[in-house]
């Protein structure tokens, strides 16, 4: 280090033969960055090595020196796990040398003369490096497919026992497991890999869930508690005073006025011995009370900025929209560059786009629900028509229809899901050759027992549709107001419902 600074002052004020003095900082750089290799301080390694380079600006571009910076760049991104750029580093090594011992030969052709014996030795150490070189980007390589293998294979571990706690309903054991897959597996393969998706879609999913839990255990800890306006206001054991006679009132006036003047003399009483008091202790209090000041100035301080780190810090509906959002960049994605199984990545990109319009509903953001849907369905075009994942598209679409004050839009969509469910159902039972599997048997039976949770719902929109209406003619706030403070608390259970339609498809992801 120490050397470093002599060398790099001796470069900036031009003292010295500047070649030679770059060379030398060049040199001992390096030798700072074996210093942090041997140390394990990776990434300290490639911050030398590449400042080594930017110094180097006077020497050829054929130098050993360069041709050895960029070797030894490579072994330490090698190291850090940036392969990528390890595997470039050697190559550009590889091209400095190929590119140095041909201008030797070229240089000594051009003087019509051979060789002399210093370059041939220099042209023999030159091409032996090249295979040392290739063998090393081979061990690149293999490292970084042994990488992959262990990051995969760790987060795949993380994803199975997310979606596990997920189907068992240990929602903050399965937002921690989760959690950790997309750390894994972003930081390896990058935001936007397709290898990340899965593990994006599932950690939404399951902060989606515990905002639900939240929101369930605050409902819990006001139930009972009356709002403004309620009815239950008014069973107060204060009597109204509306409903007292005028000897009451009279009796209370009376009760009043004295507790009052009482009051008021013990006030004066004691703000005169307070000054008393407070003449004698004055000095000594003068500085207790700077250091008072000082203190709450500073606990002020404190506070204001704890209190705006946390209003800066996301809640959980926020985050599972950013991760959900996401899985659908990379899905849509995917889906438009024809990679994977088709059917199989658009059913992926629907599940998670009705994903986000759950978030809108719990969000009550109910246009944006209704316009994430409506997408959803656009975009399942190679899915087969009576696929469960459409009639829950069209159900959700209903729900937040509902909720949008659409009333008839949401009962169409509801008898379209029931539409979609009927003929799911006739499907099985004709593609059966003698008898319907167990399988079979079971998604009947689940199936079946939708269609009249469907229609209870369609009820339900109907009788909101009648409220909305005799609100409005009585001069009410309006349908979207009704809608939303009457309804917004139906959510959870809603959701709960939903889920009914990916039952079996989530048990089998589970599994795997």
């Amino acid at each position: 280090e120490l050397a470093k600074v002599v060398y790099t002052k001796q470069v900036e004020s031009g003292e010295g033969t500047k070649i030679e003095l770059e060379e030398r900082l060049c040199s001992t750089i390096l030798t700072l960055g074996e210093v942090s290799i041997e140390n394990e301080n990776y990434s300290q390694a490639v911050e030398d090595i590449q400042l080594c380079i930017k110094k180097v600006k006077s020497l050829p571009k054929d130098s050993r020196i360069i041709a050895e910076a960029y070797y030894q760049l490579g072994v330490a991104q090698g190291f850090h796990s940036k392969f990528d750029e390890a595997v470039e580093s050697l190559n550009s090594a590889i091209s400095i040398i190929k590119e140095r011992t041909k201008n030797i030969k070229e240089c000594a052709k051009s003087s019509k003369k051979s060789p002399s014996k210093e370059e041939k030795i220099e042209i023999t150490e030159l091409e032996a490096l090249i295979p040392e070189i290739e063998e090393k980007i081979a061990d690149t390589k293999d490292m970084k497919k042994e990488a992959e293998a262990k990051t995969k294979e760790e987060a795949t571990t993380h994803l199975a026992t997310g979606k596990r706690h997920l189907l068992v309903s240990d929602i903050p054991a399965a937002v921690t497991s989760l959690a950790q897959a997309c750390e894994l597996l972003s930081a390896h393969f990058g935001e936007t890999a397709k290898e990340c998706a899965e593990s994006y879609f599932y950690y939404g999913k399951s902060l989606l869930e515990l905002s639900r839990m939240e929101s369930g255990v605050l409902g819990n800890a006001l139930e009972g508690v009356p709002e403004e306006g309620d009815d239950a206001n008014t069973s107060s054991k204060i009597e109204d005073p509306a409903k007292m006679t005028e000897d009451e009132k009279e009796e209370v006036e009376e009760i009043v006025g004295e507790a009052m003047e009482k009051n008021f003399q013990s006030l004066c009483e004691s703000k005169d011995e307070d000054m008393e008091e407070s003449g004698d202790s004055q000095d000594e209090g003068m500085d207790e009370g700077v250091s008072a000041e000082g203190e709450t100035k500073e606990s002020k301080v404190a506070g204001e900025s704890t209190e705006k780190m946390e209003d800066e810090e996301p809640s959980n509906l926020q985050l599972a929209w950013e991760m959900l959002e996401l899985a659908k960049i990379v899905y849509t994605k995917q889906v438009e560059s024809g990679e994977g199984v088709k059917i199989k990545v658009e059913e992926r990109l629907c599940s998670t786009i009705l994903t986000l319009g759950e978030v809108s509903i719990e969000n009550e953001n109910y246009s944006q629900a209704v316009e994430d849907i409506q997408l959803c369905i656009k975009k399942v075009k190679s899915l087969p028509k009576d696929s469960r994942i459409i009639a829950e598209a069209h159900y959700q679409l209903g729900v937040a229809q509902g909720f949008h004050a659409k009333f008839d839009e949401a009962v169409e969509s509801l008898n379209s899901a029931i539409s979609i469910i009927k003929e799911r159902m006739k499907n099985i039972k004709a593609g059966a050759k003698k008898w319907p599997s167990k399988e079979e048997m079971t998604e009947i039976t689940e199936l079946e027992a939708l269609v009249p949770e469907i229609e209870e719902k369609i009820a339900d929109t109907k009788d909101m549709k009648k409220e909305a209406e005799a609100k409005t003619k009585e001069g009410a706030d309006g349908i979207t107001s009704s809608s939303a403070k009457g309804d917004s608390k139906n959510v959870p259970s809603i959701a709960v419902k939903s889920k009914k339609f990916v039952a079996n498809k989530e048990k089998t992801a589970a599994a795997s």
